[in-house]
Parts: C-alpha cells; sequence; structure tokens
C-alpha cells in the first residue's frame, strides 16, 4: 500500500513548518493538534549516557495514537532539517524510544523518554537523527494511507578529539548602496570540522555593523554542511559608509567576512539640487541689489535727509 507522511520539522532556525499552526489570536482548536517540546535537542559529550525528555502534547478535539522512532537526518542549503535515507553520520539506530506507542486523549499529554547508545568504536565528533512522532489517520482514499507527524531533530556528540572549524565562505548583501533600511546580509557558512556547531542563544552568529550587534537567527550545523543565514538590519542611520562584519571562532583560529554598504538619503538631496537652481537666482538678484546700491553718489546714499535740510537753509 502506498503511503504518504506530512512532516512538520520543528527546527530552531530556519524551520519548514508542514502542519497545522497555532495562531496568536484565539481559535477552535482543530480536530489534529499535536506539540511536542523541545523542537530541538543537542547533546554533548557529557550528556550521552543520560536519558533525555520530549513533552508531547494533544491539543486537538480527537484522540489520537502516536508512534515514535528514530530516522535518519541531514541538512539543507539553507540549513534547516530534511529527512533523508542513509544520511551521512546518521544517529537514527542509536536511539531507544520509551514509550514507542501510546494514546493521547483531547487536551492529554505524555512525558516520552530517550536514551543514546553509540556502538562502542563509534567515530568521534557529530552525528544526527531525528524522532519522529507520527500519527496514522484513519481517513484513506484508495491506496494512500495519510500520516501526520513530527520531527525534531537530535544533534549528538560523541566523546573525543573535536575540531570545530567554520569557515566564513562570504557575506553579501544584495545591494552596496541604499537610501535607507531595512538591509538584508547573509552569511555562508562551511563545517570543516568533526563536529556540529550550535549557533543558537548567546553563542548566535552576529553581525556587527555601524557599532551595533545584529544577532542573525538560531542555527545548527552538523559537521560535513554548509549553510546560508540571512539577517535583517532594520534601521540603518540616515547615511553613513558603513563596513559589516561576521567573524566565527575555531579550533585553527578565527574566519570572518565584511561587506561595504553606503547610505545615502536621496530625497533629502534630489530637493536641495531641485531647489538648487531657485538659491542661485535668489543670491544673484540679491548681490546685484547690493552692488547697486554700494556704487550710488554719495549725495544719493543718504536718502532724501540731506535735500530737505538745504532747503529749510534756504528759507
Amino acid at each position: 500500500m502506498l503511503q504518504r507522511a506530512t512532516v512538520a520539522l520543528l527546527v530552531a532556525g530556519g524551520a519548514t513548518w508542514a502542519t497545522a499552526a497555532s495562531s496568536a489570536r484565539p481559535a477552535p482548536d482543530p480536530d489534529f493538534s499535536l506539540t511536542v517540546s523541545p523542537a530541538r535537542l543537542v547533546v554533548g559529550p557529557e550528556e550521552i549516557d543520560a536519558g533525555h525528555s520530549f513533552h508531547v502534547i494533544n491539543r486537538g478535539r480527537s484522540p489520537v495514537e502516536v508512534r515514535v522512532g528514530g530516522t535518519d537526518l541531514t541538512t539543507d542549503e539553507s540549513g534547516g532539517a530534511a529527512l533523508r535515507r542513509d544520511a551521512p553520520r546518521s544517529a537514527a539506530g542509536w536511539l531507544t524510544v520509551r514509550p514507542s506507542r501510546f494514546r493521547l486523549a483531547p487536551g492529554a499529554e505524555r512525558s516520552v523518554t530517550v536514551l543514546i547508545d553509540p556502538p562502542a568504536r563509534a567515530e568521534s565528533g557529530g552525528h544526527q537523527a531525528a524522532l519522529l512522532f507520527v500519527v496514522p489517520t484513519r481517513d484513506t482514499e484508495g491506496d494512500v494511507l495519510l500520516n501526520r507527524a513530527i520531527g525534531t531533530p537530535l544533534y549528538i556528540t560523541v566523546p573525543g578529539p573535536a575540531d570545530t572549524s567554520v569557515r566564513i565562505a562570504g557575506l553579501t548583501t544584495p545591494r552596496a548602496f541604499t537610501t535607507g533600511g531595512p538591509v538584508d546580509f547573509t552569511v555562508a557558512l562551511d563545517n570543516l570540522g568533526t563536529a556540529h556547531r550550535d549557533l543558537s542563544g548567546p553563542d548566535r552568529l552576529r553581525l556587527r555593523v555601524n557599532g551595533e550587534d545584529v544577532p542573525f537567527p538560531d542555527l545548527v550545523l552538523p559537521r560535513g554542511t554548509s549553510a546560508t543565514a540571512t539577517v535583517r538590519w532594520a534601521d540603518p542611520p540616515p547615511a553613513c559608509v558603513c563596513r559589516a562584519t561576521v567573524s566565527i571562532a575555531g579550533t585553527p583560529g578565527t574566519s570572518r567576512a565584511s561587506v561595504m554598504l553606503l547610505v545615502l538619503p536621496l530625497r533629502p538631496l534630489a530637493a536641495l539640487s531641485a531647489s538648487a537652481p531657485i538659491l542661485y537666482v535668489v543670491v544673484r538678484r540679491l548681490r546685484r541689489r547690493y552692488r547697486t546700491r554700494a556704487g550710488a553718489p554719495p549725495g544719493r546714499a543718504g536718502g532724501g535727509g540731506q535735500d530737505h535740510g538745504a532747503s529749510r537753509t534756504n528759507r
């Protein structure tokens, strides 16, 4: 039987959403609405042996049967997570889920524990997988079975020597000249090391421009992958020649890239240019009137006061 799955990858930074999303406004509860938290899990070397919990809530109006299991995970060009079979450095086979099946009534919630058990000779460094929460539907059309699912990425670092090298391949902006904001900047990243880089929270990548730090969205960059991230500088100054810089530290040192941006207020300048001919004519007339008065004979320069005094003397 042909099966079709609709999957929502809840990935911090560059997320792809494919299920019914909740709205900020109050709305009637849908028939199906399942939430899973956390939206992603980053597991360091010292945390592998611990159990990790996910919280599942049924916010819909119908009861659901949930099946949970691991699957392969990779990263697309924008840094978002994507499901792909036989993805490199997959940790899907290391995961044990308890419980792997359960039923949730409307409004009910439940915790799911995930245990990670790498093989004895697992390669040190970064590995990844996704935990898939699948709700099979009872509605079928012909030979099609529609499954609704939520995928939550897991990024796991196996103990051992780790290379955290990341190269900034470039920093670009759609235009090098602008009359005002906002302005977008895009950075291209290559993970050249053996560990994933968690660029989220306080460790987020930041754009340094005109004395400001503008944080990029949260991003996890697995080993051996490349990604781009875009940030918006919402409020540039009215005029500046600004250098925007991004830098990131790694094992061999710091990688950085810069781009120049020219901001000019063309509208005020255009208005000034349009009024320049009028100002020129006014100034020229004032100068001509001044020169005419300055070159008049002494008797006329004083006005009619001297003539009036002479007539009074003759009387």
